[in-house]
């Protein structure tokens, strides 16, 4: 099966399929997926039982990756995963839940409000890739906001708004991978 991505949401998103995440990607599927990014800022893959390295393998397709230093407060020892992975759990480096007063955990629930990944870096990331490895069958939504429409919207208006005209900003279009299982 060729690999295809169809529109999932009325502005953006889209979900593939025909590729195997598991095994290397063509420079053929590479190009399709990141043209697929450009048109819907968010893909979904679903089914895609993947390994961390598998992960990190399908990462590289599109760019240098991110190293996670220093975007948590998890000390080098704590870890779990490979410094190439960010790891957004409640899990210590036992594979057990962390105590409610770890600080892991505390900075971890800052995930749960809205924010955008890495925009605090001198460099922001390209693209997040998110996999669920364990996932909850109620609740643990994942929520995406595409700000390239309202972006286009106020270019293409010939109104300014006084309340913003002088407000000087930089703006990250983001965009983000979301493979489940």
């Amino acid at each position: 099966m060729a690999l295809s991505i169809r529109q999932i949401h009325p502005v953006f998103v889209g979900e593939v399929s025909g590729v195997d995440l598991r095994r290397p990607l063509s420079r053929k599927e590479a190009a399709a997926i990141e043209a697929g990014m450009d048109r819907y800022a968010v893909l979904v893959f679903h089914d895609q039982n993947i390994t961390d390295e598998q992960q990190i393998a399908f990462s590289r397709n599109f760019g240098e990756i991110e190293n996670s230093a220093g975007g948590n407060v998890t000390q080098p020892h704590q870890k779990r995963l490979n410094p190439l992975m960010n790891d957004v759990s409640n899990l210590g480096e036992d594979n057990r839940p962390l105590a409610r007063d770890d600080r892991r955990r505390l900075f971890n629930l800052g995930n749960q409000l809205w924010h955008s990944d890495s925009s605090f870096r001198a460099i922001p990331a390209k693209y997040s890739l998110l996999s669920g490895r364990t996932v909850a069958t109620k609740g643990g939504n994942t929520e995406f906001a595409d700000m390239r429409a309202p972006m286009m919207r106020s270019m293409t208006t010939r109104r300014r708004s006084p309340m913003i005209s002088s407000v000087s900003t930089r703006c990250s279009i983001r965009a983000g991978y979301w493979a489940s299982r």
